[in-house]
């Protein structure tokens, strides 16, 4: 059952970690730009935010960080996802994803 309940949030991390990305996009596409700019804002943006994921805060990061480091980079990863979502005026979602993400990396944490 606990490995059920890893796997689970596990799970549920990774699709948050989408939803950044997803909400990278869109907050790059609502900028007050000719439409070309968000066009392109919209594709790096989340392009930006992968590769700065896959160097630093993915588990397999290419660049080894220290726990602390790494855990650092993780919840500034939300804390920007909460951030772009509250600049597209969804303050509550935003609040919503970074404590999520809090109670779910708290709880895999505490998990043996």
């Amino acid at each position: 059952m606990v490995t059920v309940l890893r796997g689970l949030g596990l799970l549920l991390i990774f699709l948050l970690e989408l939803a950044v990305l997803t909400i990278g996009a869109r907050w790059g596409w609502m900028l007050d730009t000719p439409t070309a700019v968000r066009l392109l804002a919209a594709i790096a943006v989340p392009l930006l935010l992968a590769g700065l994921w896959g160097a630093l805060g993915s588990p397999r990061a290419r660049v080894p960080l220290l726990p602390p480091a790494k855990r650092a980079v993780q919840a500034g990863w939300f804390v920007l996802g909460g951030a772009m979502l509250a600049l597209l005026g969804h303050l509550r979602l935003g609040l919503a994803l970074v404590v999520v993400w809090v109670t779910v990396t708290i709880l895999l944490r505490r998990d043996p």
